[in-house]
């Protein structure tokens, strides 16, 4: 008899994608966008933490499981709830093969609200991270990320 585990995620939240848009990706930039509905500030870490995630996927030729490791460094503002459009920006600070630091922030006009230093690693997919089903997830969600219409996303 084969003992099988399984570990089930569930955030409470649909479509666990908190981020709007990507407007643009380079070789060490991204840039997105979120809107915010009197959210709470953790949901404004959450979506640099993924758009950073997707930049290391996107560097990477989404060929590896992307991860945060840790947040050196995270300012936030005095108060705890987001509301409005916020613009996004990573940019890549340094990267070895398998680690990438960004400094990331999220701005409403002209100015900060949150800002830090992001770290990431990668790891080869396998058992725990299938391939098969993650590489072709995240790239669907990074394409219709990119697009103006998500009606097919």
């Amino acid at each position: 008899m084969t003992l099988v585990r399984r570990i089930e995620v569930n955030t409470g939240l649909e479509n666990f994608v908190l981020l709007d848009r990507i407007s643009k990706t380079g070789a060490a930039t991204i840039i997105g966008e979120k809107k915010y509905f009197n959210n709470p500030v953790y949901l404004g870490i959450e979506s640099l933490a993924q758009l950073g995630a997707y930049h290391v996927r996107f560097l990477t030729g989404f060929e590896n499981h992307a991860f945060l490791l840790k947040i050196n460094r995270c300012t936030i503002p005095a108060y705890h709830v987001l509301n409005g459009i916020y613009l996004l920006k990573g940019r890549l600070v340094s990267q070895s093969k398998s680690a990438f630091c960004y400094d990331l922030q999220a701005g409403k006009g002209d100015k900060v609200q949150i800002e830090g230093e992001f770290l990431y690693a990668t790891i080869d997919y396998g058992r725990t991270f299938n391939k098969k089903i993650l590489q072709a997830h995240y790239r669907k969600v990074f394409s219709c990320l990119q697009r103006e219409s998500k009606t097919d996303c």
